[in-house]
């Protein structure tokens, strides 16, 4: 069930539970009898689940880093803060908006329903704007025709994730890119195996073009197509925690790095 619908019929439940006691129950019941364990929990319970629903509905929402599809900037095992409200509030559940709030800028990291199946929440980071033109030509992006420059940073010790892939490391190219005033780094397979061409494309209206920061292991709009407005969720603010789940440890030096900053 989806996080977010099932908190909502928690905050329903009790409050109905405590509404119905307060209402009826109550008068009819004898001073010296306590109440029932399910109407004390549901009163203790409710203002708790209340609060973290509004808050999570309306501004703020924690995401876990599934998948290697944003290194350098993200590692899976990465908690971000999703800052909901800066895109315009969104009633919950059928995400029809109610505030305008600031515009999508290209370099943001956003976090989205999958358009493919909206019941899973994807992270990338907004390339194209509506009316843009995205191509990649190899390890080349072009935007309205233009080369995005990229400048090459170090070689990258790229460590593949699952079954039979523990202890692998493959060297990659690590560039620094900049997109609307973001500076971030990615990484790309120096080898032609790895490069594809994509695009011409044009962004239609009220939807963006996303992409990893692992450019060449990213299931992204190259692959499925644009995100629609609708489908957003929020921009992903910075790293509250960072779980090496391999080397079963804290990775302190992610833990509070703002998602604006370089790599």
């Amino acid at each position: 069930m989806d996080f977010t619908l099932g908190l909502f019929l928690a905050v329903v439940l009790s409050g109905l539970i405590w509404l119905v006691d307060l209402l009826f129950l109550r008068k009819n019941r004898p001073a010296e009898a306590r109440e029932s364990i399910v109407v004390e929990y549901a009163r203790s319970f409710f203002p708790v689940l209340l609060i973290v629903f509004l808050i999570r509905a309306f501004l703020f929402e924690p995401f876990q880093i599934p998948s290697g599809s944003m290194i350098p900037t993200l590692r899976v095992g990465d908690f971000v803060l999703v800052n909901k409200f800066q895109w315009g509030l969104r009633l919950p559940l059928i995400h029809t908006p109610i505030t305008q709030g600031s515009p999508v800028e290209a370099g943001d990291v956003m976090v989205f329903r999958y358009p493919k199946n909206p019941h899973v929440d994807y992270i990338k980071r907004v390339i194209g704007l509506p009316g843009d033109t995205i191509e990649v030509k190899g390890n080349a992006l072009y935007i309205n025709n233009k080369l995005v420059p990229q400048k090459f940073i170090r070689t990258f010790d790229y460590r593949p994730e699952g079954k039979g892939a523990e202890g692998m490391v493959i060297p990659t190219k690590e560039y620094e890119q900049e997109l609307g005033g973001h500076k971030f780094h990615i990484i790309e397979f120096d080898t032609p195996e790895a490069q594809m061409n994509f695009g011409p494309y044009k962004v239609p209206p009220h939807s963006y073009f996303m992409m990893g920061d692992d450019r060449d292991n990213s299931n992204d709009s190259r692959f499925w197509g644009v995100v629609p407005e609708r489908n957003i969720v929020g921009k992903a603010m910075f790293v509250w925690f960072s779980w090496n789940a391999e080397d079963w440890a804290i990775r302190w030096k992610q833990i509070g790095r703002s998602l604006d900053e370089v790599s």
